[in-house]
């Protein structure tokens, strides 16, 4: 199955590509609504795409605060829109490698007492 992600006028391959890869993945299930789409983990919206060139991720505040150094260093990671969520830019294949690595994670950590570092 297929998934397009709509774009803005700014190349977006990188979002296109990941929501492919994410769509065949077992641990995730495929959302639409009105704003894009997004992907459940266990009932649990963990990946937001809204149809532009970023998407973001439910990587847990516990995530975040022992891997701050490393996300701020990779300045490819931002906060995203609320507690536990980060907002990546993917522009190119490197960046959607990082982001389906830190989805990796993200699904580990949303499952209660999985330790994912």
């Amino acid at each position: 199955m297929a998934v397009h992600a709509r774009t803005s006028s700014r190349p977006t391959e990188g979002v296109a590509h990941v929501a492919t890869q994410l769509s065949h993945w077992p641990a995730l299930a495929l959302k639409r609504t009105r704003r894009g789409i997004g992907f459940r983990s266990g009932g649990r919206e963990i990946v937001r795409m809204r149809g532009d060139h970023t998407a973001e991720l439910l990587l847990t505040t516990g995530v975040i605060d022992r891997w701050a150094r490393v996300l701020t260093d990779c300045r490819r990671v931002v906060p995203g829109s609320g507690d536990g969520w980060v907002s990546m830019a993917i522009d190119g294949r490197a960046d959607a490698e990082l982001f389906l690595s830190l989805v990796s994670v993200a699904i580990k950590a949303n499952q209660g007492d999985a330790d994912p570092a």
